[in-house]
């Protein structure tokens, strides 16, 4: 492994387990088993690590989003694909969404890719909606509050996820059925 993708690899660890003001570059070198001056060879200061794992979600993010929408079917399972991947993938990358999530108020940068992230989730749960009722898959909705509403949902899902995994119980099945029996009419 590069040395870059190393510090990145520990600065993740470091900032999901203590936050990003008690990550300290000097602490990060000594857990690197590097200097510091190597950190500042790869990285400008520690706000860009931290803009780096972003970007390095973001780019996670867009591909797992371009992998749905090649996916994407209409069908009837495809409301379960959807949700139960995006699940996955908040379980694939914990870490990072851990760092957004807890830093989302505290840094403009963190702020800034968890918006990315919500207005993508927002236009490609549009996107679905607007095809799968075209098909005739889902009943007629309002597309745009009802986005909103399955992003807050599934941001509380992946919350509950990233803070509390030991917590009795799997939602996201009846995240599922839920959202199945608000959109799919009865037969």
């Amino acid at each position: 492994m590069k040395t870059k993708d190393r510090i990145l690899d520990i600065a993740r660890t470091m900032i999901a387990e203590i936050g990003y003001h008690g990550t300290t570059t000097a602490a990060l070198a000594k857990r690197a088993g590097i200097s510091e001056g190597t950190i500042y060879r790869h990285f400008e200061n520690k706000e860009d690590i931290l803009l780096h794992i972003l970007q390095d979600l973001d780019d996670k993010y867009s591909a797992f989003l371009q992998t749905l929408r090649s996916a994407r079917d209409g069908d009837h399972g495809t409301i379960e694909r959807i949700l139960q991947g995006h699940v996955q993938f908040s379980m694939d990358n914990l870490a990072d969404l851990k760092i957004v999530l807890s830093s989302y108020a505290l840094l403009s940068p963190s702020k800034q890719s968890m918006t990315t992230v919500i207005e993508r989730m927002h236009e490609f749960f549009s996107e679905c909606m607007r095809r799968s009722m075209e098909m005739g898959v889902i009943r007629e909705v309002e597309v745009d509050p009802t986005a909103k509403t399955l992003v807050a949902l599934l941001l509380g899902v992946m919350q509950l996820k990233v803070y509390w995994p030991d917590m009795d119980g799997d939602f996201d099945p009846q995240a599922v059925l839920f959202v199945r029996r608000s959109l799919v009419p009865e037969a």
